[in-house]
């Protein structure tokens, strides 16, 4: 039987990046084969440099995966995903279509795993079996944020922050302690 992969879906935010530093510590185990980022393509510059940062501490690589350019793409009105608030027909304000996460972060991030970590050729069938765990950096204060992948057998979704009992504050702390 081949090995299950461990990838971190890595947002460079307080949970995320916790999560990959105590991997790389040997605190959350098994080490993850692979961290990818989903880059919007408008990410504050901070969030560059801390990725930079932060691939310098990893033992396992950082992949940067990308679908385009969110602020290009809702200027020119190629995409419009960003929610935004629009009147119905009865004048009601209300939340226009979100397609942003799943269009920037969890697609591009599938076709990496299918194409690079899979090695599955566009239209080839994934397996049928659980093959993949996708670290989640979603901590106990988030758990709402959990979610099945419903269509991905080959696929589960791990919440090791959540395992831990792990919040966001813990993260912080941890980080502190950690330098």
């Amino acid at each position: 039987m081949e090995k299950i992969k461990t990838i971190l879906s890595l947002g460079a935010g307080v949970q995320s990046s916790a999560l990959a530093l105590m991997a790389a510590k040997g605190e959350i185990s098994p080490m993850p084969d692979v961290a990818i980022f989903a880059d919007t393509g408008y990410e504050p510059a901070q969030v560059y440099r801390w990725l930079d940062w932060l691939e310098s501490q990893l033992p396992y690589p950082v992949k940067r995966v990308v679908f385009g350019n969110i602020k290009a793409d809702e200027l020119t009105g190629v995409k419009n995903r960003i929610p935004y608030f629009v009147k119905n027909e009865k004048n009601e304000m209300g939340l226009g279509k979100r397609q942003c996460t799943a269009d920037y972060k969890i697609k591009p991030i599938e076709k990496y795993t299918r194409r690079e970590i899979l090695k599955l050729q566009p239209g080839q069938h994934a397996p049928k079996t659980h093959t993949v765990d996708m670290w989640m950096g979603i901590s106990l204060d988030e758990i709402q944020r959990c979610k099945v992948p419903f269509v991905m057998k080959w696929q589960r979704n791990v919440y090791p922050l959540i395992e831990k009992n792990l919040t966001r504050w813990h993260c912080l702390e941890w980080m502190k302690e950690n330098n």
